[in-house]
């Protein structure tokens, strides 16, 4: 997946649009890399969830971080694929999409240029 097609967020959080409201989200490439390997992703599925509310957790063998939400929204599918192999985070970050969420509000994203400089 281009990067260059994706949003993201101060939270380390990228997001692509699917669809009119729908949306692949994942972690990027320096989240993954201050995390370490990733070995359990827990989700909310089918909760709404507030913006700036955690939406899930992320473990890695050094420590658990808030997945942080970008808007209102509620988690419409989960990927299983990646769950049952989550090397693939830390291998390719923006091909291995997290979850689809719904979006119930407008998002606060930044651009590719603006993350760059805010992780520089």
């Amino acid at each position: 997946m281009n990067s260059a097609e994706l949003k993201f967020t101060k939270d380390h959080i990228w997001i692509k649009s699917i669809s009119e409201d729908l949306y692949q989200v994942g972690i990027t490439d320096y989240a993954q890399d201050l995390l370490g390997d990733i070995v359990f992703i827990e989700l909310k599925e089918n909760e709404t969830v507030n913006f700036a509310d955690a939406f899930g957790v992320i473990e890695s063998v050094k420590t658990a971080s808030d997945l942080i939400s970008p808007c209102d929204l509620k988690i419409t599918k989960i990927n299983h694929e990646l769950m049952d192999n989550l090397t693939n985070v830390n291998d390719s970050p923006y091909e291995s999409w997290i979850c689809e969420i719904k979006s119930l509000s407008e998002f606060e994203t930044i651009s590719k240029a603006e993350y760059e400089k805010l992780v520089g």
